[in-house]
Formats: C-alpha cells, structure tokens, sequence
C-alpha cells in the first residue's frame, strides 16, 4: 500500500510530505485548492509524461517520491527479486521517485537506483490503480478484465498452471520446427553422404591398407636394384672366404686361447660374441627379404592399380590417401546422426501432440471455470450499479472466442468487459460505452465486488462520486468503507456523505497569502466535523450545518 508521498518543488507546493494510512482515506478541498496536484504527483512518479511546466516557480528541478508496503504483495517481491531491485535493508518497502530539470529531463529511481520509465509503469501495475477520467485506467485493458474475472472466479491458479502447459507446448512446437527445418535444409546433404559413402564402399577400403601399398610398390618397383645390393651384402656377412662373420669366429677362437680371466678380456670375448651372433641373424633376415624382392610384374600392375584409385578419390575430396578410412567413418557418423534426426522429428511430433492434449484439457477447465465466475460477477457488478444510481444498468462479462479455436497462454477466449447504461441500448466496451462519470461508478462497482480478491493494495479513486447525491453518495460512502477493508482506498470527493464515512480524512488547502501554495493535512475528529460541516453549507458554516456534519460522523462511527 502506498504510505508515504514527498513532493518538492512541484506545481504550487514547495515541500510537503503526506502519510497514508490503509483503510478509505477521504481527500477534500475546496474548488481550486489543488486536490489534483497530489494525483499528478503521484502518476508522474508512477511514469506519466512530464513537463518543465509543472517545476515551480522559481525553482530548477522537481523531486517527487512515493514509498509503498510491499509486504504480501508478491508481483511487486518478485519484480524486484528478479531485476535485483529491493532493498536489503528495508525489503518490505519499496521507494519510488522521479526527478525533473528544467530543461525537461526526467529521471526514475527505484530504491534509489535508476530504472527506465516503463521499469516504473510495470511495477506500478503491481502497487497501484488510479481510476480517473483519463489516466491510469488499467480496467479498460482486457488484460486485466480477463485478471480480474479469474481472480473472482478463485481459479487464478488454473491459469497459471495452463499459461505454464502453454509454455512448454510453444517450446516443443518451436523445436519441432527447426528439427523440422533441419531436415529438410539436410536433405540435399543427405543425397551426397549417401553417394559419397557409396563410392568409399565400393572402394572396399581396409584400415593402413594405403601405407602397405606403397611400401609394396616401391619394393617391386626397385626389385632388381635391390637384390644387388643385397647379394653384395650378403656376400660380405656370410658367403666370401673372408666374410665378416667367418672372421668374427677365428679372431673369437684366437681370444679363447688365453688363458686370463681379466675382467677386459672376457669382455671383448662376449662383444665379439655378440658380434657374430648378430651378424648371423643380420643375415638370416636379409635373406628372408631376399625372398620378397623376386619381380612380379603382375603384382606391381595390381598395385598401381590400386594406388591410383585411391589416390583418385582423395584428390576428389581434397584429403590425402591415408586420411580417406578416416572420411569413409565420418561420413557414417553423419548419416547416423541424420537418421537419429527423424526419430527425433518422431519423438518431437508425439511430445507436441502430448502438450498440446494437456494444454487443451486444461484450457476447457478453464472456460468452464470462465464463464461460471462471468455470470456471478455480471450479476454481482449489476446489482452494485443500481445501488449506485444506475437503475437500468447492465454489465457483461463477455467471453469471446480466439480466431480459429486458438488457445492462447490464458486460454480460449478473451474477456471483454461490456456495459449498458442506458434502458433499451445493448452492451458495449467499457471505454467505448460509458462517460466520465459512469465509467467511475462502474470502476467502483467492479472494485467493491472484486476486492476480496484483487491484486492491486492500493485504490486511488478520482472523484468517483462526480454525478450522484443524496441517498446513493451514502451508498458510495459504505461501499468505499467496506472496500477498504480490503484494499487501500484513497478518494477525492466532493460529497461530504462519503467524506464523513472515511477511516482517515485529508483536506487540501490553498494560501495565496505572498504566492500561491498548496498544503496537504490529515484532520482531527474535530476538525474532520468543520471540514464536513464546509461541505454541506459553503463558505458559511452555520451550528445547523456543524450539528449536520456531526450527525454524519456519528453515523459513521457504527458503520
């Protein structure tokens, strides 16, 4: 609820502060004492459009705040948890203030940190409603209709949890669109993967086949050369009279014939053993290869054969040989991948049509909770205009199916809140409808019947008495007494029957005695009578007036 107001510098108030109690709070004045300057204030700190113009005079910069209660108001909590806003030390409050210069910039502050305008205008959703003849009119948008008709019907909580099923039934569309769009965007790749995987196949490749193939070919290719080479080789280890390990073994048998066993002679020994041994086996595996290097012209043929088809297929996708086993496995791991992309689409498909089967079941529950709570709150809302002076009213709340059978995050139909004043003329738009002044009683009839269940703490109702008189000003009097039981009421009146059934009183008061200034008080008991006893008799205030004015208030004491 709101608590406090400071306006500095603003219109013709120089400095004033006003404390706000809950309950109904009745706001008076005589006729240009600047009952309206307060409400100004009050939407320029909740984000109206502000002017140089309205800095007074004299003065370089406007500063408005408002302090609000924010305890049990959970929008409000959760806006400011979520953008990191409250305020630790004080986390039950909430401090709104809006700064102007004349050269017409305007600054918003929440908590003391500075936000945009609309930061202020979608907080203030949460905090407070200010009905009028012009600003501030949230009861004219459907959205909050169709909050408001909800919240009567008690199945606030069904909405939710349908806005949520809709939530999760857009994702799975969403993401059975772009598997969708994948696919289709794939399927050209999908024909050459497939192709390309064809030709590997048919390579019928194996794994290290390509570096076997060159080794082979070279050996082929230089057969000749190389057994030359090799008898040469060969020749000197072995078969010559003077071969290397034939005289390893007489220079070993010369050793063996001394006799000493110091240490450097028996290791010569075992080094020229080992020499020969090895020499031995050098041998014997040349001439385990000397058996590969017979030519074979067929054999060399096949090979380059081979080598050029793989070197072919390569060059075709830019890669060297050796890495074609390697694109071959790739290839496979994308084609799979595809294939787990359609059973993808299957799955997505079935968890759509899941969603949107729950989603649809939930939203029918809603409309049958809808249109329950619409014809109890028509007829609540009706009765509470004729209560009102509206005798041939009529209020509907009109539910209107969306295009095509669409189910929207709120459900299945919009809420339209409609109205006839008038005998003879069917319902309409409330904004299209209604004047100024029957819009302000039909506001207040749909405030008093929705505030056991309203969102909104706070109610700022601006002259909502404009047009009615006499038994029906008392009505509106026990109607605001009882909506502030609720909510937070503050009204600005001119009618001393509702003032005189406030639970607090301020009076707006002007001096103009060197300039202009604009002063807000909250009055005592008695001082509440005076002001009542204004009301009644004008700028004479009689003892008949004053005796009137303190029957009022001794009336309102046992309402």
């Amino acid at each position: 609820m709101l608590t406090r107001l400071d306006i500095k510098d603003f219109a013709l108030v120089e400095a004033l502060v006003v404390d706000f109690a809950s309950g109904f709070s009745a706001i008076t004045g005589e006729t240009g004492a600047g009952k309206s300057i307060m409400l100004d204030a009050l939407g320029l700190v909740l984000g109206d459009r502000a002017s140089p113009e309205l800095i007074r005079s004299g003065a370089s910069a406007a500063d408005l705040s408002a302090e609000f209660s924010v305890t049990g108001i959970a929008g409000a909590l959760h806006w400011l948890e979520s953008r990191e806003l409250s305020d630790p030390d004080a986390p039950e409050s909430c401090l709104l203030r809006r700064t102007l210069g004349a050269d017409g910039r305007s600054r918003a502050y929440v908590n003391g940190r500075p936000v945009t305008l609309q930061d202020i205008r979608d907080l203030a959703e949460h905090l407070i409603d200010i009905h009028s003849q012009h600003a501030h009119q949230s009861l004219l948008r459907r959205d909050t209709q169709r909050l408001l008709l909800d919240e009567f019907g008690g199945h606030g909580q069904l909405v939710r949890d349908l806005t949520r099923t809709h939530g999760h039934w857009r994702s799975s569309v969403e993401a059975l669109e772009a598997c969708q769009r994948a696919q289709a965007e794939s399927a050209e790749r999908r024909a050459l993967l497939s192709y390309q995987m064809e030709e590997l196949d048919r390579l019928n490749l194996t794994e290290g086949e390509f570096p076997e193939l060159v080794s082979q070919q070279k050996r082929l290719a230089h057969a000749d050369a190389h057994a030359r080479r090799l008898a040469t080789t060969l020749a000197g280890l072995d078969e010559d009279d003077d071969a290397v390990t034939a005289l390893l073994g007489r220079l070993l048998h010369a050793l063996e014939d001394i006799e000493d066993d110091h240490p450097a002679l028996t290791t010569a020994r075992e080094l020229l053993d080992s020499a020969r041994v090895n020499c031995e086996e050098a041998t014997s595996e040349l001439r385990r290869y000397a058996d590969l290097l017979e030519p074979d012209p067929e054999r060399l043929e096949i090979i380059d054969a081979r080598l050029g088809e793989l070197h072919d297929l390569a060059r075709k996708h830019r890669i060297r040989p050796e890495e074609l086993s390697a694109l071959q496995q790739s290839i496979a791991d994308e084609l799979t991948g595809m294939a787990d992309g359609e059973s993808r689409l299957e799955a997505l498909a079935q968890t759509v049509a899941e969603a949107r089967a729950a989603m649809l079941e939930l939203a029918t529950k809603v409309s049958k909770a809808r249109a329950k709570a619409a014809r109890k709150l028509e007829a609540a809302v009706t009765g509470q205009l004729v209560e009102l002076g509206m005798k041939h009213a009529r209020f509907e709340a009109h539910l209107e199916t969306l295009d095509d059978g669409e189910c929207g995050p709120t459900g299945l139909e919009r809420v339209d809140f409609r109205v006839s004043a008038n005998k003879g003329v069917a319902p309409g738009p409330l904004g299209k409808i209604a004047s100024g002044g029957e819009l302000s009683r039909i506001s207040l009839a749909i405030q008093v019947v929705t505030a056991a269940t309203s969102r909104i703490p706070s109610l700022i109702l601006d002259e909502a008495d404009v047009g009615i008189g006499g038994r029906t000003a008392e009505v509106v009097g026990r109607l605001l007494r009882n909506l502030g039981d609720h909510t937070q009421i503050l009204a600005v009146t001119h009618l001393p029957q509702v003032a005189a059934l406030a639970h607090q009183h301020l009076a707006v008061e002007k001096s103009d005695q060197d300039s202009a200034r604009v002063t807000i008080r909250t009055l005592d008991e008695d001082e509440r009578v005076g002001e009542l006893a204004r009301m009644l008799g004008g700028v004479e205030v009689t003892a008949q007036t004053r005796a009137h004015a303190n029957e009022m208030r001794t009336r309102a004491a046992s309402a």
